[in-house]
């Protein structure tokens, strides 16, 4: 077994573990969770301000398509989150950012 084999296999174990839901052919499914894996650490350890990251992973774990995962693999955990929110929900952060960017009066 390479190293790579050997990380997709503990990422596999632990987001079974976790209860994050699969899907893809076998292939795809192990590459996938470690993609998954690797973006979500990516976003508990990113130091954005007043970033709610139970909030964050809850809405990355709606993607369970394991292309999708591996079709994000070069792109920042951001336009993943992004890519997985409902229309309301990028309205409203889109609202937030306005208003967050807005002077105090």
């Amino acid at each position: 077994m390479s190293e790579h084999d050997a990380v997709n296999t503990a990422n596999a174990n632990a987001a079974r573990a976790a209860g994050w839901p699969e899907t893809g052919s076998p292939k795809q499914v192990e590459w996938a969770i470690t993609i998954r894996a690797d973006k979500i650490r990516e976003m508990q350890n990113s130091n954005m301000k007043g970033i709610d990251h139970d909030w964050y992973r809850e809405i990355m774990l709606r993607e369970t398509s394991a292309g999708a995962w591996i079709d994000s693999l070069r792109q920042p955990w951001q336009a993943r989150f992004i890519g997985s929110l409902t229309h309301e929900e990028l309205e409203g952060l889109k609202a937030k950012a306005v208003q967050d960017a807005a002077p105090a009066e």
